[in-house]
């Protein structure tokens, strides 16, 4: 009986601290924002190059996701790395094109002008880029799987590839909410 409370009691505190959410108040306006935690969409590793003890290897590139709640709808939030060394930006109204399973595609604007910053070793650029989600595509998502992200900036389009386990992150994050 003591073994049973126990792992309920377990159950039960486990299932709490997947669902906490962050939040953070904002300075303007007052409100409150709530935010998921940061996930790992897709990664692919950097190159090497040299030799010896020349043998050095470029920064991966990455994308991250995080999904926040405003008083005014959703956000989702994109952390993006490239090993690339020149600098790109997103400009407001350029979409992330998310790619699902049944082919059908979701087409997410941009809010503002975004641009990468270098990192402090000099190899790649990274930049946040945040885009509105209607109610409309959130019930979409939560229903199927994403298979690509197409990210438009002002270097082309940035194309990434997801496994299936992680098509349905930005599902999970939303189910948060």
């Amino acid at each position: 009986m003591k073994v049973v409370l126990i792992f309920l009691l377990l159950l039960q505190t486990t299932a709490f601290a997947q669902r906490k959410l962050k939040y953070d108040i904002s300075k303007e306006s007052g409100d409150t924002v709530f935010y998921t935690s940061e996930e790992r969409l897709y990664i692919s590793a950097g190159d090497t190059y040299g030799t010896g003890r020349d043998k050095r290897s470029t920064v991966s590139d990455y994308l991250k996701s995080t999904v926040l709640k405003y008083a005014s709808g959703f956000v989702l939030e994109f952390s993006i790395q490239t090993g690339r060394s020149n600098s790109f930006s997103i400009y407001t109204g350029q979409a992330a094109k998310l790619i699902m399973g049944d082919g059908s595609v979701i087409s997410l604007p941009s809010r503002a002008d975004y641009s990468s910053k270098k990192s402090s070793m000099g190899y790649g650029c990274w930049l946040f880029a945040f885009y509105t989600l209607p109610y409309s595509a959130i019930e979409t998502i939560k229903n199927g799987t994403i298979t690509d992200i197409r990210i438009e900036s002002s270097m082309g389009s940035f194309n990434y590839p997801l496994k299936e386990k992680a098509g349905t992150i930005i599902a999970e994050q939303l189910k948060k909410f």
